[in-house]
């Protein structure tokens, strides 16, 4: 098992820790992570950017893609969309991506204090042990 810290900007984090958002999408012209290095029962820490790591989901299960081309990218929003929580305006964004990777979340937990955690860089995963 493995830990991770992913960041997050906008609503996504208190969609997750309220349920609404069931699986975290992270989409790239490149293969970066988390791409094959998140499996079932990591931990994944949310930290918002710029911000305190505010709670934790334990993956209950991961997909992988590559060689994606604009026909699969719309097959992915119409099988997991509603589950993503995405607009269009993030579809647009993600239009040229090569990889993703689709992580299903489960047993969020929003943390009684926020950690500290200082980072320096714009990476938006980290693998932390």
């Amino acid at each position: 098992m493995r830990k991770h810290l992913a960041i997050f900007i906008g609503p996504a984090i208190e969609k997750i820790l309220v349920g609404e958002k069931a699986v975290d999408g992270r989409f790239s012209r490149s293969r970066v992570l988390p791409f094959c290095a998140v499996a079932k029962n990591d931990i994944i820490y949310l930290k918002e950017s710029a911000g305190d790591i505010v709670g934790q989901v334990v993956v209950d299960n991961v997909l992988y893609y590559e060689n994606l081309n604009p026909k699969s990218i719309k097959i992915l929003r119409r099988e997991y969309g509603e589950s993503l929580k995405t607009d269009d305006k993030f579809w647009q964004a993600k239009s040229k991506s090569r990889f993703a990777t689709l992580v299903f979340l489960k047993k969020p937990e929003r943390f009684l204090t926020p950690m500290k955690f200082k980072k320096k860089d714009r990476r938006p995963w980290l693998v932390i042990d």
